[in-house]
């Protein structure tokens, strides 16, 4: 009786055994549980801001590149702003017909509007977007998803940011009369016109600039058929040495300032000994920029910090 005892003792004692191991077991694998559990709320939550901020920074991204990588369409869009289908500001190369990546055209920037980029990248989406010279930081652009250059994205979750080098035209020759020659018997006149708006008026000083001025016997350049005493150069300004430079005032030459680009109607008339060159250039440079620098054949780029910043609203 006592050897059947002690043999059931044995055999239940194995199975507390058992039981021990199994519980110390679950201890580590009930805490790891637990832990898991109270990070699941974090871990679910660094996923998805991982997944926002990477939707952002794609749209950002995108954004960036159609501007700064493409002409828009249609590629000559700026022209006729009324034709725009895609925004896009790099300059456009006539003979390789393909943009110029990274090298903005100034007529494409002063022809977009707030509202335009915010197109591009969707109504849920806030941005500013600085364009700044290098080195000298002076701002070439400013805008805001919300109109007010003063704005700021403090109050935004999560803010990205695109920075890209590019080639601003500094001096950009906005319409010309090339390499005319003069001929006996008469004068030479001859009409173009040239695209301004109210942003470009804010952005940019034009000048009339009149080379190989010392070949020609007389000049006249008007400006919106505005004549008399206002009329930009006159006749008796000639023969000049060294070229004639002459600032575009805007509202004496009525130049248009309405919210979309509009052209102004240029006429020059020149006279001279048959066989003489001449050139007359409409040039158009940042707002500010000394007469003396005034000059079509001198650096036409300045390079400049493009910064894009986006947020979801």
């Amino acid at each position: 009786m006592e050897m059947d005892t002690l043999r059931l003792f044995n055999k239940d004692s194995k199975g507390v055994a058992l039981s021990l191991d199994i519980l110390i077991a679950l201890i580590p694998i009930t805490i790891m549980l637990g832990l898991v559990t109270s990070s699941m709320g974090n871990i679910m939550y660094e996923t998805h801001d991982a997944l926002y901020r990477s939707s952002n920074e794609r749209v950002a991204a995108d954004v960036a590149n159609t501007l700064l990588k493409t002409s828009g369409d249609p590629y000559d869009w700026e022209t006729d702003p009324a034709s725009l289908k895609t925004l896009g500001w790099a300059k456009y190369d006539y003979n390789n017909h393909l943009p110029i990546e990274y090298v903005l055209m100034p007529q494409k920037v002063g022809a977009s509007s707030p509202s335009l980029i915010q197109n591009l990248l969707g109504s849920q989406y806030g941005f500013l977007l600085t364009i700044t010279s290098v080195p000298n930081g002076s701002t070439i652009v400013n805008m805001t998803s919300s109109g007010d250059t003063n704005a700021n994205f403090n109050n935004a979750s999560d803010v990205v940011k695109v920075e890209r080098l590019v080639l601003v035209s500094a001096f950009d020759i906005v319409a010309e009369f090339h390499n005319i020659r003069l001929k006996k018997g008469g004068p030479i006149t001859l009409e173009g016109n040239f695209p301004t708006s109210r942003t470009y008026l804010d952005m940019y000083d034009y000048y009339v600039y009149v080379d190989n001025s010392d070949l020609v016997s007389s000049v006249f350049v008007e400006i919106n058929d505005v004549g008399g005493d206002n009329q930009i150069v006159i006749p008796s300004d000639f023969p000049s040495t060294p070229p004639l430079v002459r600032k575009i005032d805007p509202v004496t030459q009525k130049l248009k300032n309405q919210t979309d680009l509009q052209s102004n109607k240029v006429e020059t008339e020149l006279r001279g000994s048959p066989g003489d060159v001449a050139d007359v250039y409409i040039i158009q440079v940042p707002k500010g920029t000394p007469e003396g620098l005034i000059n079509p054949h001198g650096p036409q780029r300045v390079r400049a910090m493009f910064n894009l910043y986006v947020w979801t609203k």
